[in-house]
C-alpha cells in the first residue's frame, strides 16, 4: 500500500484504509444517482464488501486508491484510483468517484485529477495516463478536459445503461500536455 499523501488548495488525498469504510461510503455505491456511470452500479455493496475491496486494492502493486478529503472539515467526499500501473510501458488508468452529492459541481474532481496526474508524471514517472467515461457523463469528460486530457477516441455503443446502449469517451494525457495549477481548476 502506498503511504503517499497529496495536497491541493482545498483537498488532501491519502490512501484509503479499511477504517475509512462507513455507512455513508457504502451508501454512495448503492445510490443510483452516484453510481449511474460506474460499473459498481451492477451490484449492491455492504460494509464487508468495501473492506474486502480496499484490502485487495491496497495489496495490488499496480494500483493506488486515494480518498478525497476536504481540508477544512476532514469530510471524505470521494475517491480517485490509479490502476493498471504499467512500469514497462509507463502508463496507467485513473478513475474518480465523487460520492457526496452536496459537493458536486464545485471543481473538486478537476482538483483531484490535477493532483493525481501530476503525481503520476513526477513521482511514478509515467509517460501516459488514460481515463474513460460514458457518453452522457459530460461532467466527468469536462473535468478531465479542464486538466488537459484530450479525447483520443470514442467507442460507439460500448456499454449498456438504464437509458440503453451508450458510447464511451477515451481520454488521455502525456507530460507535454498543459496541466493547470490547482487554483486554476477551482
Amino acid at each position: 500500500m502506498s503511504t503517499v499523501c497529496l495536497e491541493t488548495s482545498r483537498l488532501y488525498l491519502r490512501p484509503l484504509t479499511k477504517s475509512d469504510v462507513n455507512f455513508r461510503y457504502v451508501a454512495w455505491l448503492n445510490d443510483k444517482q452516484v453510481n449511474k456511470y460506474l460499473e459498481s452500479r451492477l451490484s449492491r455493496y455492504s460494509m464487508e464488501d468495501l473492506i474486502e475491496y480496499i484490502g485487495a486494492v491496497n495489496k495490488k502493486k499496480t494500483a493506488i486508491m486515494f480518498g478525497l478529503f476536504i481540508k477544512e472539515t476532514g469530510k471524505h467526499i470521494g475517491n480517485i484510483k490509479i490502476d493498471d500501473i504499467n512500469l514497462y510501458h509507463l502508463n496507467a488508468t485513473i478513475g474518480i468517484l465523487l460520492g457526496e452529492k452536496s459537493e458536486w459541481g464545485k471543481g473538486y474532481a478537476s482538483e483531484a485529477i490535477t493532483a493525481v496526474t501530476k503525481f503520476c508524471f513526477s513521482q511514478l514517472e509515467l509517460k501516459k495516463i488514460c481515463a474513460g467515461c460514458y457518453e452522457s457523463n459530460l461532467g466527468s469528460k469536462k473535468a478531465f478536459e479542464k486538466v488537459g486530457y484530450k479525447v483520443e477516441g470514442f467507442l460507439r455503443g460500448q456499454v449498456d445503461t438504464d437509458c440503453g446502449r451508450e458510447g464511451v469517451w477515451q481520454l488521455g494525457i502525456i507530460p507535454s500536455d498543459v496541466l493547470l495549477s490547482d487554483d486554476e481548476v477551482v
